[in-house]
């Protein structure tokens, strides 16, 4: 039996796969050259917040993922405690989309004086406006 036509084409293959998976991670933009949506929430309880503000929060982060999956324009990467702040990251390729996906979850959200989110157009260093979120 001849080999050759057989190995030919599972040397095709693994070519074609490998020049696949190049053109996708290409593509693939990440989190540091994506533009975001970085949410700083003022802690009204020491430098964690209490248990109720991290439940509140954690509410908060539920609807803006699902209102930014409903959109389809990027994703919520996490959260950070600590000096008085919650920091809520998003990303994706348009932080105008991302803020306008996410605003009217915000409207809703009662958020203490001190907080803001920051608009990044670009990756980080590039420029960045400032929301107030403070309905105080």
């Amino acid at each position: 039996m001849n080999y050759k036509p057989f190995l030919y084409a599972l040397l095709g293959l693994i070519v074609l796969l490998g020049m696949l998976r190049a053109f996708r991670s290409s593509r693939t933009v990440t989190a540091a050259q994506e533009e975001a949506v970085i949410l700083k929430l003022k802690l009204a309880s020491g430098p964690m917040g209490s248990e109720e503000e991290r439940t509140i929060i954690a509410a908060l982060e539920q609807r803006i993922e699902n209102a930014i999956k409903r959109s389809s324009v990027g994703d919520l990467d996490g959260d950070e405690y600590g000096d008085g702040y919650c920091t809520i990251y998003t990303y994706g390729p348009s932080s105008e989309k991302l803020f306008t996906a996410i605003k009217p979850v915000l409207n809703g959200f009662h958020a203490s004086s001190g907080s803001y989110a920051l608009k990044r157009h670009g990756k980080p260093g590039s420029k960045q406006d400032r929301i107030p979120l403070d309905t105080e």
